[in-house]
């Protein structure tokens, strides 16, 4: 089974590839940009949800490609401030370094008892039309801290995970990949294809 990621985050990528490599090393993922010379504008993320957002992005693909797409969003919701990032965590940030990012999270906690607990969201979509398309969702429950750790990207090193007591980045790759909310929703999401081939 080969299926089209509709990303050009190699690190996004090859973190799903891993997630699969055990689970199911049939299914081979490529990037849209193995199929286009070069890479569109891509389109305006406006929707309410991450449902709507993901659709969004995999519509627009899919019709580029005349072929089924996944997309993916997700975000970091803050218990502390709900309405600040979430669904917005990508736009929130312009530009900046994973390090930079976790530092402006991590002044929001200064001087202040709220509390630590965030979440990080993924829902992929596998789009063939607007009126065909299966949809998953993952998510992981921790706390924010200061950095701890050198592995993996974005919010990892400043992600705690209690029963771990440890930082994502502080986590083997293979037990890091584990908990991606990303993995979850697509392993999910190859389930449900794997269930039409039987039908």
């Amino acid at each position: 089974m080969e299926l089209i990621v509709a990303t050009h985050n190699l690190g996004k990528l090859e973190e799903m590839r891993r997630g699969l490599r055990d689970a199911d090393p049939t299914v081979r993922l490529r990037p849209v940009t193995d199929f286009l010379s070069s890479l569109p504008d891509a389109p305006a993320e406006n929707g309410s949800t991450y449902l709507e957002n993901a659709l969004i992005k995999a519509a627009f693909y899919a019709d580029l490609l005349g072929r089924p797409v996944i997309a993916d969003d997700g975000g970091l919701e803050l218990t502390a401030f709900p309405n600040l990032l979430g669904l917005h965590t990508s736009r929130f940030f312009k530009g900046e370094s994973d390090r930079a990012k976790n530092q402006e999270i991590l002044s929001l906690f200064e001087n202040t008892a709220a509390s630590r607990k965030a979440h990080l969201h993924a829902c992929l979509v596998y789009y063939r039309s607007s009126e065909d398309f299966l949809t998953a969702e993952g998510t992981l429950t921790g706390e924010i801290v200061p950095e701890k750790g050198e592995m993996g990207y974005g919010f990892d090193r400043i992600f705690w995970l209690p029963t771990e007591k440890k930082t994502l980045a502080q986590l083997p790759q293979s037990q890091r990949d584990g908990y991606s909310p990303r993995v979850q929703a697509l392993l999910a999401l190859i389930e449900q294809l794997r269930g039409e081939e039987h039908v």
